[in-house]
This record gives structure tokens, C-alpha cells and sequence, in this order.
């Protein structure tokens, strides 16, 4: 038990001294400016943890990978480490899905899923989406396969504002469950350029003779 305490510890130290770099690297300066006081707030988490010599235990997981077919998949990715700030975006992001996205969850067009990304089943999404820490993954399915994806890294620097929070993750959902095709393209966005009658040939007006003065005997 000890020995296992002792790897959970440097398990955290490691975390906690890479976190900061792997968000910088996945989000552009003015977003990771945002998250300064959220990332301050998890040093300090994992430090209560370290002090305590555990890891607490891991909340619910889903074990199943498999996709549905077709429609948006809404992934949340966890590690080992589950800090409180870890799984405030957890529970936000949830609960954005179940309130503005209730019917699509009825029907299935849309699905919540759990994973580990540490864990060895949920690897080959974690490595396709380029997960490196806690977050909150959209997946477009069509016949099984992810047609498109975008991972939610602004989730950090809003998980402190709620309504932010749920006004972000509800509009990037919003955005993915319009298939393509209903999607304008970008010929459709421009305006057409007025148009202006030309005059036709033969209803253009004659311009009349200029008068020339005839000299008087």
C-alpha cells in the first residue's frame, strides 16, 4: 500500500507540473490568459491531494467505446486524477447536454459519453483527438465513423463563469448537429451584385440633328 501511495504521489507531482504547459500549448495566449486563476486553483488541489498521500477515487466511467452510428457524440475525457476543477467541467458540461439537448438524447442523435483517456480502451480516440488532459470532445458519427470532431479546450478558461460555460459548450453543440449540407457555403454568403437594366436595341431615344443656322439673303 505504500508503495502504491508513493507512485500515486509522484503521479501527481508530474501532473501538476506538466498541466500548465500542456494547456498553453493547446490554447492561443488570450484564452490561456483566462485560465491563469483556474490553473492556480488546481496547484492548489493536487497539492491537498499530495498532502494526503491518495488519489481519491475515480467518479463514474463509461466503459463502452463504441460510437453511435450516426448523429454527435459529446465525450468527456478524464484521467487517473480527478481534481474538483476536473470534474466541475464534468458535471457542466453534462449538464448543459441534458438541459438544452434533452430531445436529441431521447431520439439518439445525440450522446454523452465518459472516458479515460489513460485507460488502454479509450486510447485510440484519446490519440486521434489528441487528448493530453481533461476535456470536453465533439464528435460528428456518420456510418460508424467520426466524420468530424472539435475539442472544447476553451472549457478551461470559462468552468469559473457557468452561464459562459453553458452558453459556449450549448452553441459548439448547436453548431456540429447541423449536418453539412444544410450548411450555407460560402458562394451562398456572398451577395449578388445588383443588376441594372441596359436598354435594348432600338429603344434607345434618337438624339435629335443639331440645328444649323441657315444665313438670310
Amino acid at each position: 500500500m505504500e508503495l502504491k501511495n508513493a507512485v500515486a504521489v509522484c503521479l501527481i507531482s508530474l501532473f501538476s507540473a506538466t498541466l500548465v504547459v500542456l494547456i498553453a500549448r493547446s490554447l492561443d495566449s488570450q484564452a490561456a490568459s483566462r485560465i491563469e486563476p483556474q490553473l492556480a486553483n488546481i496547484v492548489e488541489e493536487l497539492r491537498a491531494i499530495r498532502s494526503q498521500g491518495g488519489i481519491p477515487a475515480s467518479g463514474s466511467n463509461s466503459s463502452k467505446t463504441e460510437p453511435i452510428n450516426d448523429g454527435l457524440v459529446v465525450y468527456y475525457f478524464h484521467g487517473n486524477i480527478r481534481c474538483p476543477t476536473c470534474q466541475s467541467i464534468e458535471s457542466q458540461s453534462h449538464e448543459t447536454v441534458k438541459k438544452h439537448f434533452a430531445a436529441q438524447l431521447e431520439d439518439g442523435t445525440l450522446a454523452w459519453k465518459i472516458l479515460n483517456y489513460e485507460q488502454p480502451i479509450a486510447k485510440p480516440l484519446a490519440t486521434k483527438f489528441d487528448v493530453q488532459m481533461p476535456v470536453v470532445v465533439l464528435a460528428r458519427m456518420k456510418e460508424g465513423q467520426v466524420k468530424d470532431w472539435k475539442r472544447l479546450d476553451e472549457v478551461w478558461g470559462l468552468v469559473g463563469d457557468k452561464p459562459a460555460f453553458a452558453k459556449f459548450v450549448r452553441g459548439e453543440i448547436e453548431r456540429m448537429l447541423v449536418p453539412e449540407k444544410q450548411k450555407p457555403s460560402a458562394t451562398a454568403k456572398k451577395k449578388a451584385a445588383p443588376s441594372i437594366p441596359l436598354p435594348l436595341p432600338g429603344n434607345t431615344p434618337a438624339k435629335a440633328a443639331p440645328s444649323i443656322p441657315i444665313p438670310q439673303k
